[in-house]
């Protein structure tokens, strides 16, 4: 019986730090892809040519974001988790896009007292009122994203929202080239028109696996 209680604590003890360090890790993941999303989309804007330029306008498309919470969603085992992880996604990338861009100088403003114009200061009020609104948004669409990635991927209504991302892709491409192209160019026109494409691809891909999926259901139960 000691031996046995021994092998039990072993076994416990081993377990609890196994989720430690899964936890761990998918924390690390969710800051990772946080900052990779913050950080990349202001640098590829002044990165230069057209694949700096194209990337720039995925990473900064709303679709993207809302994809960067719903697939963080996704890493988790319960709906509650799946809600904070988005939430923390969302809410880390906006922080760290603003202080990218206010590195790069985006929120120096002029000092008018300065006659000759040369003088310049940070633009707390700018930066700060930026982060909030935003952060605001990332609280309040982190947890649905979040629970959306959770429910693709086992529940009932997993068709629904693994069809949220593309759907939301198509419908913000569209309207940026219906309202935005002439005045952005050939590049953002041919991304714009890209994503489009690739968006429609992928809600077709899945409804068609989804109706595939439950033919073979039908036929295996009525076997």
């Amino acid at each position: 019986m000691p031996h046995m209680d021994l092998t039990s604590v072993r076994e416990n003890g081993s377990q609890r730090s196994d989720s430690v360090r899964s936890r761990i890790l998918t924390y690390a993941s969710i800051v990772a892809a946080s900052a990779l999303l913050g950080i990349c989309a202001p640098l590829l804007a002044s990165s230069g040519g057209q694949v700096g330029q194209a990337a720039h306008l995925v990473l900064s498309a709303g679709w993207s974001w809302a994809a960067l919470a719903f697939f963080v969603g996704m890493s988790g085992t319960s709906k509650r988790f799946s809600a904070v992880a988005g939430t923390i996604a969302l809410v880390g990338a906006v922080v760290l896009y603003y202080v990218t861009k206010a590195a790069q100088g985006d929120y120096q403003a002029a000092d008018l007292t300065d006659v000759t114009g040369q003088t310049t200061y940070f633009d707390w009020n700018g930066f700060l009122t930026k982060v909030v609104l935003w952060g605001f948004f990332a609280c309040l669409l982190g947890p649905l994203l979040g629970i959306a990635g959770n429910l693709a991927r086992a529940s009932r209504h997993r068709l629904p929202c693994r069809l949220l991302i593309p759907l939301v892709a198509v419908v913000e491409s569209s309207m940026r080239l219906q309202n935005e192209a002439s005045v952005q160019g050939d590049i953002a026109t041919t991304t714009w028109a890209a994503i489009r494409i690739v968006a429609v691809a992928a809600v077709v891909v899945l409804v068609s696996l989804s109706v595939l999926g439950g033919w073979r259901r039908r036929s295996t139960s009525g076997l």
